[in-house]
């Protein structure tokens, strides 16, 4: 662990060298005639077919396609997929502590991840406690995961739609705390899963906070393999040890840790761990 908290001092060094650099660029010199604005250029027009509102605006990578964060998205995509052959993967996606904006980079990559018009991208909202993918994306909360480990409704019935035709989303619906565990305990979230990693080439699932709860182990016995969220200058390093240890103790297998930052949870980079 010591490379991703070291790679966090570094990446926060930068960060203070850029804006001195930035604040030497900007004052005009003594004498001269204030500097001219630059012309500001064009908004980039939006992908054909593809709704620009509705979603929550922390979802930068639908409402900013053309921006520096939309592309830091897209950098984290291309760390991801190059860890697999064949550009197929199914995936939890979980933190340390809450707050870490586990949920927001999910649904950020699934975007960027929709921009693959080859390929169909499916985000799983596993969070039966507090789920938010349903109000981020502004979807039906239910049916949901709940009412279909219920046995009160069906794959279709769970699928939602969004505003790219190759990316869909399953919504948490609504559970009790106490009936959280049974429900993810049980056969039919395998099967579940493994008809979506048929059918889907990119399979996002996001659990609650691996020292919260323990559901993301529980889920992890269908799908082995995670990525960690972790915010910079406030997760604790304890809490990052702690939550690759429970990965691996439930025969997990993290494939890296990405680092957000700022109020919108940018990711920085993909860290692969081993």
């Amino acid at each position: 662990m010591g490379n991703v908290f070291d790679a966090m001092k570094k990446h926060q060094a930068e960060q203070a060298d850029q804006a001195r650099s930035g604040e030497a660029e900007s004052a005009p010199a003594a004498g001269g005639a204030p500097p001219q604005a630059l012309p500001q250029p064009a908004e980039p027009a939006p992908r054909a077919g593809v709704i620009l509102n509705g979603y929550s605006p922390r979802l930068v990578a639908h409402h900013d396609r053309g921006g520096k964060l939309a592309e830091d998205y897209r950098a984290l995509r291309t760390n991801l997929l190059a860890q697999y052959r064949d550009n197929r993967f199914c995936l939890l996606v979980s933190s340390a502590e809450a707050g870490e904006g586990k949920t927001v980079t999910c649904l950020n990559l699934a975007i960027v991840l929709a921009e693959q018009p080859e390929y169909r991208t499916v985000v799983v909202d596993c969070d039966l406690r507090k789920g938010r993918v349903a109000s981020l994306l502004r979807i039906e909360k239910r049916p949901g995961m709940a009412d279909l480990l219920r046995g009160r409704a069906t794959f279709d019935e769970v699928l939602r739609p969004t505003s790219y035709p190759n990316l869909f989303a399953v919504p948490a619906g609504q559970a009790d705390a106490d009936e959280v565990g049974e429900l993810l305990g049980k056969q039919e979230l395998d099967e579940f899963l493994g008809r979506l990693r048929q059918e889907y080439d990119h399979v996002l699932i996001d659990t609650p906070p691996l020292a919260v709860v323990s559901d993301a182990g529980t889920v992890g016995r269908a799908v082995r393999e995670a990525m960690l969220v972790v915010r910079m200058h406030k997760t604790r390093r304890e809490s990052v040890d702690k939550a690759i240890r429970l990965l691996h103790a439930a025969n997990v297998r993290p494939v890296g840790i990405a680092l957000t930052h700022q109020k919108y949870y940018i990711p920085s980079y993909l860290y692969r761990y081993s």
